[in-house]
């Protein structure tokens, strides 16, 4: 028998118009003890509608038909006092977002012992934490005073508190970096062989699938376009959306999904000379040396925590350095408060989440509009405010002129803030993690954006990423960052291909390729 078994599974929502929206249709898997089922789509494809529909967590409005059978019992047809018993002791969920998932005031380990002490169910917080790889001092830790890697752990440790039988995990390693996405997926293929669960891991990145699936069904629209052993799925796919979800994560070092400029950049943007950066007795950024170069994109790549965001903070004068200087243009940055609102004009940062970067109550025109009138650009508002959504490729403007953040796409919202940055007319634009929280096709089409903005404007670009991929793509050098420090830097070929530094090979091998276990 099987753990776990969806039978024609269907969900519909009520739409806007008062009828139907097919979220899921007519889906078939089936999961066995001790295997791993990974599930891929772009978002909106269903798949996570498919792991919420397990354990009965869907919204009130949603119509669900079909069957959901874990040991054989069917999850629609259980009373609420049955539904609770098996909630957490049978079947549990690591959800996306640990930041979010986790209570803000209250400590870890007190939210690790709470399904355990709701179920009855004896057991130590100290091991659970073990079985994760974190130490035990962490439970009396606060979510915010843990990295997003350690979160995730966290999370991991509360799914597994009960001892179930079934695991999902939603996308458990979005947006962390490559070597942190390594540790967390090691931990749960480590925690599928000890220990015999079943687990379903929900994914857009085919890369993270690959290296710990046992079986892949891949989704569209709400429907199962493919599914088999995730050998085949990878190596041979039938269907053209998967091979689509693969192009999408260009491995470094193919030489097809390069997409460099000319190598004829301009004069120097930016530069950072003997930059260092304290808070209080620790050092978060250690003498670095960096330039950006008008028309062409530098990628700065390094684990969270290695200093990057620190870095950009300082490059873009929200916080003065402890030693050194930035430079614009050749001059120092100025220290009054007129003269760093004129240096920010000429320098816009592209901030990494859209939904958090724009304001919920404000229409896309207003958001555009909001730096046109902060530094008091004159002409015509209207007209500048279309001109940048064009730019961003919103087209017609006019149409998204009245829409509010929540009546976008995920990838529209990112345009959006791109477009309010090009609305100033920058020079150059320093953009963090761009794509970390897009999917597969949005992130092509941002990043071909931002190819094309290079080339149409002469912009230069710094780019900070965790992603080898994307710097791999569109960067044409890169600098590596490490506690603090640029510890190698050079053209995209001399270090992703000829790495001399130890830590940029540490951050290469972690990257997830298309090897499939077994």
């Amino acid at each position: 028998m099987s753990l776990l078994e969806l039978r024609d599974l269907s969900v519909h929502y009520r739409g806007a118009d008062g009828g139907d929206v097919a979220a899921v249709r007519s889906v078939n898997l089936s999961l066995a003890a001790g295997e791993t089922l990974g599930l891929a789509g772009e978002s909106g494809c269903g798949k996570s509608t498919v792991a919420m529909s397990v354990l009965r967590l869907l919204p009130r409005d949603a119509r669900v038909e079909g069957r959901v059978l874990l040991d054989g019992e069917d999850v629609r047809t259980m009373s609420w006092g049955r539904l609770r018993a098996v909630r957490w002791a049978a079947a549990s969920v690591v959800f996306q977002g640990a930041m979010h998932a986790l209570n803000p005031v209250h400590r870890v380990g007190d939210q690790i012992a709470e399904p355990m002490r709701l179920h009855g169910v004896e057991g130590s917080v100290r091991d659970l934490l073990d079985q994760v790889e974190l130490p035990a001092r962490a439970a009396r830790a606060y979510p915010h005073e843990l990295s997003g890697g350690q979160k995730q752990r966290v999370m991991i440790a509360m799914a597994l508190a009960c001892r179930p039988r079934l695991v999902v995990a939603d996308e458990p390693t979005t947006a962390l970096d490559v070597v942190v996405q390594a540790q967390v997926l090691d931990v749960l293929k480590r925690l599928v062989a000890e220990r015999g669960i079943g687990l379903v891991m929900i994914s857009h990145d085919l890369s993270v699938l690959a290296s710990t699936c046992d079986r892949l069904a891949v989704m569209r629209d709400g429907e199962v376009v493919e599914e088999g052993p995730a050998r085949e799925v990878i190596h041979h796919p039938t269907h053209p959306h998967t091979r689509a979800l693969a192009a999408a994560f260009p491995t470094v070092g193919d030489p097809a999904s390069r997409h460099a400029g000319d190598g004829t950049a301009g004069e120097v943007l930016l530069r950072a000379e003997g930059v260092r950066v304290d808070y209080g007795r620790t050092t978060a950024v250690a003498g670095v040396d960096l330039e950006v170069r008008r028309g062409e994109i530098l990628a700065l790549v390094g684990q969270s925590g290695s200093g990057k965001t620190t870095l950009a903070r300082t490059l873009l004068g929200l916080r003065k350095p402890t030693a050194g200087r930035v430079l614009f243009g050749g001059a120092p940055l100025p220290r009054s408060a007129s003269g760093l609102r004129a240096y920010r004009r000429q320098v816009q940062l592209v901030l990494q989440d859209p939904t958090s970067a724009l304001n919920p109550r404000h229409s896309v025109y207003e958001a555009v509009a909001e730096g046109l009138r902060i530094h008091g650009v004159a002409g015509d508002e209207r007209e500048r405010v279309a001109e940048a959504l064009a730019q961003a490729e919103l087209r017609p403007p006019e149409r998204f002129f009245p829409s509010l953040p929540h009546q976008l796409s995920g990838g529209q919202r990112q345009r959006v803030v791109i477009a309010g940055a090009l609305a100033l007319g920058p020079r150059l634009l320093i953009a963090d993690e761009p794509v970390a929280s897009l999917d597969a096709s949005v992130r092509g089409e941002i990043l071909a954006l931002l190819l094309r903005l290079r080339r149409d404007l002469d912009l230069g670009a710094l780019v900070i990423t965790h992603d080898l991929g994307l710097a791999w793509t569109i960067a044409d050098r890169v600098a590596v960052m490490y506690r603090g420090e640029i510890v190698e830097q050079g053209t995209v070929e001399q270090v992703l291909l000829a790495p001399r530094h130890d830590y940029t090979r540490t951050l290469l091998a972690a990257v997830p390729s298309y090897r499939v276990p077994g």
